[in-house]
């Protein structure tokens, strides 16, 4: 029993450690993006849909990559999926709430779009309880046609940036920051899922609803705190191409990753292609459809998710 409460002690410990590492690398993280958007004239969305999602979903490509080789394909699967709806239930609610306003990005439409279509298309592939090889290939085909319209909307920024010499010492530290506060926020992510999942199988929840929840919202974090501090920034731009890039290679790139290694034979539950998916959905529609239409984020829209989002969390705690 004293071992039991010494460890409990101990990952409550850590886990306050792995926030910390998280809150302050975001804080250095958003700084250095924010530097390459005006250094380059590339907009902040697209900053955000590519440099910032892929350092930020780090974790959850980690996590789920090791979960599913260790064969905890519940784990990894219910990670993935739901840190889709942490990140928009939790960063963009909380973008909503807190920073409501026009949007001019022009891209939004296509990125919101493309999210919706990538989630669309897993839940599809998940009603036969696994993922195939051709499956993997089709999610890996639709990342790609992501990544290239960021690379095109990067290269027909809305308002051309002046441009100007950069001195060599402001270049590295920039990229020191940039690369320091991606670490923070991936060493901090996975000291706090590790202590977070200790906590939470020390009180007796299953595989799946840990993975659905404490791993998922955990590794949602460098999401979430970039999403607040870029509001905190008033870089709103920013925090929406993270939280849009980022559900896009969660939905893509990260399960056909775990699609290959499992040779076509990822097992998915019945519940995630019923339930857990079309929530999410559900979440990206309240998101991308009044603000596309109105062509500005509503405070409505975080009032509607978080409240999605934390029905659903009660339901997963009630089952």
């Amino acid at each position: 029993m004293l071992k039991s409460t010494q460890m409990i002690i101990v990952a409550v410990v850590l886990f306050l450690v792995g926030l910390v590492l998280i809150i302050k690398g975001s804080d250095v993280f958003v700084d250095a993006s924010l530097w390459v958007s005006d250094a380059t004239g590339v907009s902040k969305v697209v900053i955000g849909a590519t440099l910032v999602s892929f350092a930020t979903t780090a974790p959850e490509f980690f996590v789920s990559t090791i979960a599913v080789i260790k064969g905890h394909n519940d784990m990894s699967v219910g990670n993935a999926v739901g840190s889709i709806s942490a990140n928009l239930g939790l960063a963009f609610a909380l973008l909503a709430l807190l920073a409501p306003g026009i949007i001019k990005d022009r891209g939004f439409s296509t990125k919101g779009l493309t999210m919706i279509f990538a989630t669309v298309a897993l839940t599809i592939f998940c009603v036969g309880g696994r993922i195939a090889i051709w499956e993997a290939f089709v999610l890996i085909a639709i990342f790609a046609l992501s990544i290239y319209m960021n690379i095109r909307g990067a290269k027909e920024p809305e308002v051309p940036a002046p441009r100007r010499q950069i001195p060599r010492k402001e270049i590295l530290i920039n990229v020191a920051k940039f690369v320091g506060g991606a670490a923070g926020l991936i060493l901090g992510s996975n000291i706090l899922v590790d202590n977070g999942t200790v906590i939470a199988e020390f009180f007796g929840m299953p595989e799946e609803i840990i993975g659905l929840t404490f791993v998922a919202i955990g590794t949602s974090l460098p999401e979430l705190f970039t999403s607040i501090t870029a509001i905190i920034k008033k870089q709103s731009a920013l925090s929406i191409g993270n939280v849009f890039g980022a559900n896009i290679i969660d939905t893509t790139l990260i399960l056909a990753t775990a699609g290959f290694i499992t040779k076509g034979n990822l097992e998915v539950t019945e519940e995630a292609a019923s339930f857990h998916l079309p929530l999410a959905v559900l979440l990206m529609v309240v998101a991308t459809l009044p603000t596309a239409l109105g062509k500005k984020i509503f405070r409505w829209q975080g009032g509607v998710m978080i409240g999605i989002y934390v029905v659903y969390l009660v339901f997963l705690a009630v089952q």
